[in-house]
């Protein structure tokens, strides 16, 4: 029987019972899924201040094969962008998996970040064994003096293996 995508589950990160996303900074995984597989449920609002300033932040997810199978040659990648102009998301793999941030604002070390837009361009995860789990960091900025937007758009976060 092959995995299934029910079988691949976004985590988040931050302590064994964290339920919030906005603290979703790495370290121990969490028992709770990231349901709603949209990047705007991950990232608070832009606030005034930080569109004029200018902001960057990090989260992170665990990406679980609950499967009994390896998920062999795992990928992730994110559908579109952004709407805005002024703004960027961008993903990274971490292979320790362990490495937690102090705050949203201070970047994981030793990550190269890249905005995959399709499975062609996807961040490889490697096999994943059953059970097993990889580490992907988020990174969201916005520009100094950036525009306003009612909503980002429907920005989802898409996971899986090689068929």
């Amino acid at each position: 029987m092959p995995i299934v995508s029910g079988d691949l589950k976004l985590y988040l990160t931050g302590g064994a019972a964290n339920d919030e996303p906005f603290l979703s900074l790495g370290g121990v995984t969490s028992s709770v899924l990231f349901i709603n597989d949209e990047i705007t449920n991950l990232f608070e609002d832009v606030t005034p201040a930080e569109a004029a300033a200018g902001s960057v932040k990090y989260r992170a997810l665990a990406f679980k094969n609950t499967s009994v199978f390896t998920a062999y040659a795992a990928s992730v990648f994110i559908n579109l962008e952004t709407v805005s102009p002024d703004t960027t998301i961008a993903l990274a793999y971490d292979s320790v998996g362990t490495q937690s941030i102090v705050d949203e604002d201070t970047a994981p070390v030793g990550l190269s970040f890249s905005a995959p837009l399709s499975l062609a361009t996807a961040i490889a995860l490697g096999d994943v064994p059953a059970s097993g789990q990889a580490r992907i960091w988020f990174r969201r900025t916005v520009d100094a003096s950036a525009a306003q937007y009612a909503d980002e758009g429907s920005i989802t976060i898409t996971v899986g293996n090689a068929p």
